[in-house]
Formats: structure tokens, sequence, C-alpha cells
């Protein structure tokens, strides 16, 4: 597990090839992952973290000098900053291989913005793809200790999908060399897929936020 502060989100858009679309409705999201099913059966890896009962890989943690904490209580990650300029950051590493098709899948809420983070090593910070409560969604390259955070699509209001103030269900596919992102089982965009550092995964939320996230299931397709 890895936990880092960075400088607050810059509201700058940097120029890609980004899809947005609506057209595509999944529609499994009713069915809730089996608790701490973690293998690798049959070829396909598959991480599920249902955050129930003990805290199985290091989610929880009290940094002082961030104003921030994070912990495992009533059947959700609680994550909070109190900072005023810094965001901060939480992933565990799985045994994911993020260089072939995979997907990550959880379901979060916020009193400001939280972000699913994916493809962390410890080198690098990964992507993250964030939801607020108004129902924005957008998607950042996340740096390292020395980089700073770099927008791949700003903050794009999500109005007919997106639930404001509420939990939203919001999924990464990796297919064939593309991103597809959805929120709440409607796709919001489609990208040419990233290199990705690690197999890491999480969250991260921006200064003065509490977030939630109710389950992470990881899995190669």
């Amino acid at each position: 597990m890895k936990r880092k502060s960075f400088a607050s989100i810059a509201a700058i858009l940097v120029a890609g090839s980004v899809m947005f679309t609506s057209c595509v409705q999944k529609n499994y999201y009713s069915v809730q992952p089996d608790p701490n099913n973690n293998n690798n059966t049959g070829g396909q890896y598959f991480f599920d973290e249902e955050f129930n009962g003990s805290d199985n890989y290091g989610w929880s943690f009290t940094d002082p000098a961030d104003s921030a904490y994070a912990s495992i209580s009533g059947g959700s990650y609680q994550y909070v900053d109190y900072s005023a300029v810094k965001s901060n950051m939480s992933f565990v590493t799985t045994g994911a291989n993020v260089q072939n098709n995979f997907t990550v899948i959880t379901r979060v809420k916020s009193n400001k913005l939280i972000g699913l983070i994916f493809g962390a090593s410890a080198t690098s910070n990964g992507y993250a793809f964030y939801i607020d409560t108004a129902g924005s969604y957008s998607l950042y390259q996340e740096g390292n200790s020395v980089n700073a955070s770099i927008p791949i699509i700003p903050s794009t209001q999500d109005t007919l999908y997106a639930h404001r103030n509420d939990w939203n269900t919001v999924e990464l596919d990796q297919s064939n060399g593309v991103w597809t992102a959805y929120i709440n089982g409607t796709q919001v965009f489609t990208m040419a897929a990233r290199a990705l550092a690690g197999p890491g995964f999480g969250y991260k939320i921006l200064p003065g936020t509490t977030g939630y996230a109710d389950y992470l299931t990881v899995r190669n397709n």
C-alpha cells in the first residue's frame, strides 16, 4: 500500500484523442462480487475487496502530517483528508496483469471529489478516474513524487447517468488497447489505452474531502 500527497489538481486541458459517448449500457451492476474472492484460477486473475471485517491489505492509516486518515468501518472504506492544500492517495498492489485486458469496478461517494486509481506502482501513481458530487467526471495521469498530475479529460458534466451527492459505480475497461469508462453502467468515454506502470489500484481524494468506497474488484478478462 502506498500513500502520497500532491498539489491540488490543475484545471487545464491536455489535448488527446478521446471519444465521449453514452450509447453503451451495462446491466450487471445489481450483482455484488463475492466477499474476498481473490485468486488466479484458470488463467484469469480476480481481486475482490468488499471492505467488510478485517483490513487484509493495509488500507487503514493515520497521517497527521497530511491531516488524513482512512479506515474500514461499517462495510465501507472511509477516506478523510482535512488538509486545505494537499490531495491524498491510497492504493494496494494486486496480482492483476495490467498489460493485458482487465476490468476494474468500484462504488464510491464523497462530499467533494474521489478518484479511482489504476495502474499505480512504486514509481508511478498511475491514472485516476474521478467523479464529483455534481456528477462530473475527469481522467488524470497522476505523475509521481517529482511530476505533478496531468489532465487527460477535464471535468465533464454527466447529468444523465451520474448520481449527485450519492453513490456511483465507476468502471474502467482495458480491452485490445482501448480504455472504456462507465458510470452506473453507461459508457461515458473511450480512448486509446496508455502504458501502465503496475498493478496498483485504489483511491485519491482532494483536500477537505471525505470519501467512501463500497467495494473494489479487478479482474483479467
